[in-house]
């Protein structure tokens, strides 16, 4: 492509100088056109000129003629005087016709000299017109090879990127083929980990079997799952949770059946992360583990034991483990999992009261407090990104900051026997733009009543003592069923 510009930016300089030096024949042909007629005209006056000397020629002759005419008849006349006087007048005439004709000698051979000078820039003229129309052929030329050349780079290069694209394409199908050879070499490695490990595996004892409260087995598909004994434990990564909760009320359904009669347990994957509990916890799993990383899935988790005064267990709801077929039991599962009757929660933050600055901190200026509340809700209706309000920052006041303004935190909790509320208090920090962390409080929707209500804070640590001992929200609560 570089090349192809450059013989365009040279053919274009050539197609100019192709044009100047199309002006400059026609400007030469103009300047031979009026040499031409200069010739013309010196022509016509140096044949004026001729004809004038001829004439004055002519008359010279007569005069002498004439002259020799009057001396001999001078001769035999006695009195001359008159023909002295025609004679000095004869003379005068002649002198008149010499001078005149030297007058046309001058000016003839300065016409011939004119003529000369018409002739060589004329010759010159004639020269140069065939140098510029020789120079405008090979312009010509030079212009035709050029477009020609052009012609053969944007070829070229239309090539190249039709190669590009048979490179790209036979790339793609290389990193196919590779990701095809890598997947078939992990499954045989997985095939041989799997061969070596069952012929590592040895028959249960029924006696042992006997004394083993729980055992583990890998899901298979669900026909197999609700064959198996009450006892029987599954595993389950976080991803798969998320994977199973995309496929849709069927496949929660399912698990929840599955849940109602067996034990199910999740774990998060990597030892640096959480993930949301309220997933599998609507899905009825009885254990959920998580990791000690002080993050707002963990916030939920301290929130969801402080229902039974943190002792370790919370009862699950009833749609999640009755098995009886009766129609008010058919109706609260219907309820739950389409989630016909959602729960419409009004919330307005009306003040705080004793907020201490955040561990965070390390200056000591006075904080600026605002309240972030967020729905978390766990229904297979909807998978979407947990809504949240946010109040106003409160500049300068941790001791009774008050955002008593007439917009409330409204939300719509599909699934309000597991949904929860996440209120959480930050510092805005107006140097750094920075939001630091000061307390929270996890509420379980189930738990919440309308009205005026104070809502106790805990720190990062689930803690209500030392400085978030008095920390609190004032709040009005108002529930549409």
């Amino acid at each position: 492509m570089s090349i192809a510009d450059q013989l365009e930016e040279h053919a274009l300089e050539e197609r100019e100088a192709a044009n100047l030096r199309q002006a400059a024949r026609v400007k030469a042909k103009r300047g031979v056109e009026s040499s031409d007629a200069v010739l013309t005209s010196t022509e016509a006056q140096l044949t004026e000129a001729e004809n004038a000397a001829m004439e004055a020629n002519e008359l010279a002759v007569a005069s002498r003629h004439k002259a020799e005419q009057l001396s001999q008849e001078a001769e035999k006349v006695q009195d001359v005087s008159p023909l002295e006087a025609f004679v000095r007048l004869a003379q005068e005439d002649r002198d008149v016709a010499y001078s005149n004709y030297e007058s046309a000698k001058n000016a003839k051979e300065k016409a011939l000299e004119q003529a000369a000078r018409a002739k060589q820039v004329h010759e010159t003229n004639c020269i140069n017109l065939s140098n510029l129309e020789r120079d405008a052929m090979a312009e010509l030329l030079h212009k035709e090879s050029a477009q020609q050349a052009e012609l053969l780079a944007i070829t070229a290069c239309e090539n190249a990127l039709a190669l590009i694209d048979q490179v790209l394409v036979l790339e793609k199908k290389y990193h196919e083929a590779k990701a095809l050879a890598a997947e078939k070499t992990g499954a045989l490695a997985i095939a041989y980990r799997y061969k070596e490990k069952k012929k590592r595996v040895q028959p249960i004892a029924a006696s042992l079997a006997k004394l083993t409260l729980l055992s583990s087995s890998k899901y298979r598909n669900w026909e197999k799952s609700f064959a198996l004994p009450n006892c029987t434990l599954h595993s389950i990564p976080d991803s798969n949770v998320i994977t199973r909760a995309e496929k849709g009320k069927e496949e929660w359904e399912q698990w929840v059946s599955f849940n109602k009669n067996h034990f199910s347990r999740t774990y998060p994957q990597s030892a640096s992360r959480n993930y949301n509990p309220l997933l599998p916890w609507a899905m009825g799993c009885q254990f959920v583990s998580m990791n000690f990383i002080r993050n707002k899935f963990i916030l939920l988790n301290d929130g969801r034991f402080r229902e039974n005064g943190n002792s370790g267990y919370v009862l699950k709801p009833e749609y999640l483990c009755n098995n009886t077929s009766s129609a008010d039991d058919g109706a609260l599962t219907v309820d739950a999992l389409n989630c016909t009757t959602p729960r419409k929660i009004s919330i307005r933050i009306l003040s705080g009261l004793c907020l201490p600055k955040s561990a965070e901190k390390k200056s000591s200026t006075t904080i600026n407090p605002f309240v972030r509340v967020t729905l978390y809700d766990a229904s297979p209706a909807s998978l979407l990104p947990s809504p949240v309000f946010k109040t106003q920052v409160v500049d300068g006041n941790g001791l009774n900051p008050v955002w008593d303004s007439h917009e409330a935190a409204s939300f719509s909790c599909l699934n309000p026997s597991v949904g929860m509320l996440l209120f959480c208090v930050y510092d805005h920090c107006n140097d750094t733009k920075t939001d630091l962390f000061i307390g929270s409080s996890a509420m379980p929707v189930s738990c919440l009543r309308e009205g005026y209500r104070c809502v106790s804070l805990v720190d990062s640590n689930n803690a209500s003592s030392g400085a978030m001992k008095h920390a609190s929200l004032f709040i009005k609560v108002k529930i549409d069923t």
